[in-house]
């Protein structure tokens, strides 16, 4: 089974995702989780908005060092388990059932970060267009968007070895799961298309994996 069906697999099954995840990455979600709260969580109570939560792995992260969160996804099941992850400090956060192109309904500068983890992959790119931009609109001026997520690496020989392998996987997670992701080609240009300024770029798994943090334009 390629990582791909399986990732896919694996996010229809809850109870299995998290352990299937740090071995699809080899444990490096977890190092950029930690730097994506660490990027979201730069002043104390920030209001961070989080879309494609999960199963609350990154949520949790986020509520430890002292956020105020507002956790989308549009599967209950896994909203449920990410309630279940955080036991009592589930109480201190919004849970909203509902996808990501629905985020235009909240208001206006409402939050100060926004994060996305492992979800613009899924999107086709006008859907990730519509979402960028909304996720611009909901961060107050001056706030940040830090998106984390699976990315085309730089370079010729690690592009065409990396385009290799995903004709497989994208045949076989069709067959197994009914769904494809799409690696972003250039996460950084597509966040300066949403209107925002791009502060930083680090990236794992040979450059598959990327965390992105961006700002708002005050």
């Amino acid at each position: 089974m390629s990582s791909l069906a399986l990732m896919r697999w694996l996010e229809s099954a809850p109870d299995r995702y998290d352990a299937g995840m740090r071995l699809l990455t080899l444990g490096r979600l977890s190092r950029v989780h930690r730097a994506a709260a660490e990027a979201a969580c730069a002043e104390p109570g920030a209001r961070v908005l989080e879309i494609g939560c999960g199963t609350g792995a990154l949520t949790e992260r986020l509520v430890r060092a002292g956020a105020r969160v507002t956790a989308l996804d549009h599967s209950a099941e896994m909203l449920e388990r990410a309630r279940t992850r955080l036991g009592e400090r589930a109480a201190g956060v919004e849970w909203l059932e509902r996808s990501a192109s629905e985020i235009d309904a909240l208001p206006d500068a409402s939050y100060d970060v926004a994060v996305a983890s492992l979800c613009l992959s899924d999107m086709g790119a006008s859907e990730r267009a519509f979402v960028l931009r909304a996720l611009a609109a909901v961060v107050r001026p001056g706030g940040a968007v830090v998106i984390a997520d699976e990315v085309v690496p730089n370079g010729g020989l690690r592009r065409a070895v990396h385009a290799l392998v995903r004709v497989p996987q994208a045949a076989l997670g069709w067959l197994l799961a009914g769904a494809v992701s799409s690696p972003l080609r250039d996460p950084a240009a597509e966040l300066r298309q949403a209107g925002l300024r791009v502060q930083s770029e680090r990236r794992w798994l040979g450059g598959t994996l990327a965390l992105v943090v961006a700002e708002v334009p005050a």
